[in-house]
């Protein structure tokens, strides 16, 4: 198996921390491709829900990345 680059390990970690709804939402979206209208589907939500979940969990993704690379500079520093 291949190894993951510590920016695929920390995008990882960042959305397995998200709430599945966003998770899924996200995964299908960005990961798989799939137009909004699929997601949608797959999921069983209107599309409107989807567009609300990719923007939160885009925004709190993103908070957890940055918390994550906070974290490791601190970590650096203090060692």
């Amino acid at each position: 198996m291949p190894e993951l680059s510590g920016e695929r390990v920390d995008l990882a970690r960042a959305l397995q921390r998200l709430p599945r709804p966003m998770r899924e939402a996200i995964v299908l979206y960005h990961l798989l491709d799939l137009p909004v209208a699929a997601v949608a589907e797959e999921l069983g939500v209107p599309e409107g829900t989807v567009k609300a979940r990719l923007s939160r969990g885009r925004a709190l993704l993103g908070s957890h990345l940055d918390a994550d690379a906070q974290r490791a500079v601190t970590g650096a520093v203090e060692r």
